[in-house]
């Protein structure tokens, strides 16, 4: 009787080795992967962490030229989404630095008001603004059908953002 309990929880625990290394191997292969090969062609952010889970795949990216990003963001979104499944695909941008940050949450009322109230031509007069009068090098908003992504650089230092156009839901700059 002994040999026979052992043969059960050895052949239980192969079962579950091998279902939980196919899962594993699943996940890898046909999601991981090619996510990665897709955040490998952009040539506007590179790649700092992608995280799977059981419901959401997060994807951390820091953005080199944001004049580009909004064209391949919206790409890479489209295509993370068909690969995820019924995951929830979770884009954070890196730029975001502390001084600059802090222009961005001065502002951010009035930026909210205009997307709020759909007078989305004061946003372009809101960047110049803030461009001027904090000492920016460069500070722009571009704008899709779903997307503001706004940007603002001084010196080094840079601040990326997306920010949906219904408000639901902001892209986070790890702030």
């Amino acid at each position: 009787m002994q040999l026979k309990k052992i043969n059960v929880v050895f052949s239980l625990l192969a079962t579950l080795a091998l279902l939980f290394g196919g899962w594993f191997l699943y996940q890898k292969i046909q999601i991981e992967e090619p996510i990665r090969a897709q955040i490998g062609q952009l040539e506007s952010a590179t790649l700092n962490g992608l995280k799977m889970e059981s419901e959401n795949i997060h994807i951390d990216l820091t953005v080199t030229n944001p004049e580009k990003f909004p064209n391949e963001y919206k790409q890479l979104l489209e295509k993370t989404t068909k690969l995820a499944g019924d995951k929830k695909v979770v884009i954070t941008v890196a730029n975001s630095s502390e001084e600059i940050r802090s222009i961005w949450h001065q502002g951010q009322f009035v930026f909210t008001e205009a997307i709020d109230l759909h007078q989305y031509s004061r946003i372009p007069e809101l960047m110049e603004e803030w461009k001027a009068s904090n000492g920016l090098d460069e500070a722009f908003a571009l704008m899709d059908e779903t997307h503001i992504y706004v940007y603002m650089k001084k010196g080094t230092e840079d601040f990326y953002t997306i920010v949906s156009r219904s408000m639901e839901n902001e892209v986070n700059a790890n702030a």
